[in-house]
C-alpha cells in the first residue's frame, strides 16, 4: 500500500531466496495489481517452479518472470550455480512462461567465470524468447565473495559487446551495478549528454537509477536497504515506513546527491546519468561515496589514477 503512494508507481519485484515458498505470493501480486502496481517475480530453480505455479503467476497479474542463466550449457551453468539440473529447470520454466504468455527476463552475473560464455548466453537468451537481458556486474558481497570480478578494462570490453548485441537482438539489454553502461551507450551511439538523457532515454534505461536512487530493497523482516547489494540498513517498514525512509533517511539522501561523490566519479561529466556503483564502492573501499573501482573511464580534466584517487584540474 505504501508503494502505491509513490509517483510514478515503481515496479515491485518479488525475489529471494525463493518467493514461491510464500503461499500468499499470488494474493500479493493480485493485490498489487489492484493498487496499480506492476509486479515481477524471480523464482529459484526449485521443485516449486512448475508449469502450474508459473501459470498462477500469470493469472495473478505478474507482468514478468526473471530467470537466472549463468551459462549457455548445462555444464557451465550448473557448475557455477553449484546445483545439478538447475539449467534444465530454467529452460523448462522459460517454456512454461512462453506458453502462459508471461514475458521472460534473463539475469546473468558478470564474473571471470562467465565472461567467456556471454556470446553463447546472448544467443540462448534470444532462443528462450526473452524481452530483456539483465546483466549484474559482480559486487563481492554475500555469495558473491566467492567469485572474481572482471577488471575495469574487461568491463569496458563487455559493455562494448553488450552495445553491439543490443543493436541486433530482439530483446533489450540492461545492466545492474554497472551504471557506466549508460555512458558507453551514449558514446557508441554518438548522442550528446542532454537534459533529456538525464531523466529517461529511448535506449531502454531509466537514466540515473542506482542504489538508493530509484531503487530500494526490503528484506523478509522488513528492513530497508538502498539495494540488495549495499548492506546498510536505513530503516524498517514496521517502524519508519518505506516512503519516509526513502525520502528522508540520511543514507538515501546522500546516495541521491551526486555532488557528494568523491574522486573521479565526483568530477565526471557523466555522473548525472551514471554515478558509479555505490554498492561496489562500499564493498571495496568501505565508503559508498567513493569512486566505482570497476570503471575504466577517465573524466575530462582528471589527472588521478584509474581507481579515482588523485586531483582534478
Amino acid at each position: 500500500e505504501e508503494i502505491s503512494q509513490f509517483e510514478p508507481k515503481p515496479i515491485l519485484v518479488f525475489t529471494g531466496g525463493d518467493p514461491l515458498m510464500r503461499d500468499d505470493v499470488y494474493d500479493l501480486i493480485e493485490y498489487g495489481g489492484e493498487l496499480g502496481i506492476k509486479t515481477a517475480v524471480t523464482p529459484a530453480p526449485t521443485p516449486l517452479m512448475t508449469r502450474e505455479n508459473i501459470e498462477k503467476l500469470k493469472k495473478s497479474g505478474a507482468e514478468r518472470i526473471a530467470l537466472s542463466l549463468d551459462g549457455s550449457t548445462k555444464a557451465r551453468h550448473d557448475e557455477l550455480r553449484g546445483v545439478s539440473r538447475s539449467f534444465e529447470a530454467i529452460l523448462d520454466a522459460a517454456t512454461y512462461a512462453r506458453e502462459a504468455d508471461l514475458p521472460i527476463q534473463i539475469n546473468t552475473t558478470i564474473t571471470k567465470e562467465t565472461v567467456n560464455d556471454l556470446k553463447g548466453i546472448a544467443e540462448l537468451t534470444e532462443q528462450l524468447g526473452a524481452v530483456l537481458w539483465s546483466l549484474f556486474f559482480l559486487v563481492p558481497v554475500g555469495r558473491g565473495e566467492k567469485l572474481e570480478m572482471v577488471s575495469p578494462e574487461e568491463a569496458e570490453r563487455i559493455m562494448d559487446f553488450l552495445y553491439r548485441e543490443e543493436q541486433k537482438r530482439p530483446y533489450q539489454v540492461k545492466t545492474t551495478e554497472a551504471t557506466h553502461y549508460r555512458r558507453v551507450v551514449l558514446q557508441k551511439s554518438g548522442r550528446s549528454l542532454s537534459k533529456d538523457h538525464q531523466k529517461h532515454d529511448k535506449i531502454g534505461r531509466n537514466i540515473g537509477v542506482s542504489d538508493g536512487n530509484g531503487i530500494t530493497f526490503v528484506s523478509r523482516t522488513g528492513e530497508i536497504f538502498p539495494s540488495g547489494f549495499l548492506p546498510l540498513k536505513a530503516g524498517s517498514v514496521l517502524e519508519e515506513g518505506l516512503i519516509k525512509t526513502y525520502q528522508e533517511s540520511k543514507l538515501f539522501k546522500e546516495l541521491r546527491d551526486k555532488s557528494l561523490l568523491k574522486g573521479k566519479c565526483g568530477v565526471c561529466e557523466y555522473n548525472s546519468i551514471c554515478g558509479g556503483s555505490r554498492a561496489r564502492a562500499y564493498s571495496i573501499y568501505g565508503d559508498y561515496l567513493a569512486p566505482d573501482p570497476l570503471c575504466a573511464y577517465y573524466p575530462e580534466g582528471w589527472d588521478g589514477d584509474l581507481w579515482g584517487v588523485g586531483n582534478s584540474s
